[in-house]
């Protein structure tokens, strides 16, 4: 079984904090692995506090469900599949449907953890910087 190891979280870190750079955004970015746990954190100069918080719960909802931020959105809608999923994590561990976030898998498919990016002027733009850091996986 792979590991997502911290060489290869900071590598996907590097990859987001590098694109954000090239569009002058000032971002969070968080690695998590597939148990949830913070395997590399960084916080640009000049991002905001709330990136902190938002780059982590994106990163840790992608992991925990598999899918990414982006694509939980709509389910995530009143009536729909994942209606509440800001309250599933507990507390403590806040879950969200915002993009900003994707699951890390390796060749095969298998899920090594996800990557959450937060501060970015638009969630859009959040998401685009996680779907780029990713494609650094192991």
């Amino acid at each position: 079984m792979t590991q997502l190891t911290l060489e290869d979280a900071r590598r996907i870190s590097d990859t987001a904090l590098a694109t954000a750079i090239q569009h002058g955004w000032h971002i969070s970015v968080a690695v998590i692995d597939r148990h949830g746990n913070l395997v590399h954190f960084a916080r640009q100069d000049g991002s905001t506090l709330g990136s902190v918080v938002s780059s982590q719960s994106k990163a840790w909802t992608a992991a925990a469900l598999g899918a990414s931020t982006h694509e939980l959105q709509a389910a995530a809608q009143p009536g729909q599949a994942v209606y509440g999923l800001a309250h599933a994590g507990g507390p403590g561990r806040p879950m969200t449907a915002v993009p900003g976030a994707v699951p890390i898998r390796s060749a095969n498919g298998e899920l090594l953890g996800a990557v959450g990016v937060g501060g970015a002027p638009a969630p859009a733009d959040d998401q685009f910087i996680s779907e780029t850091a990713a494609k650094m996986r192991p």
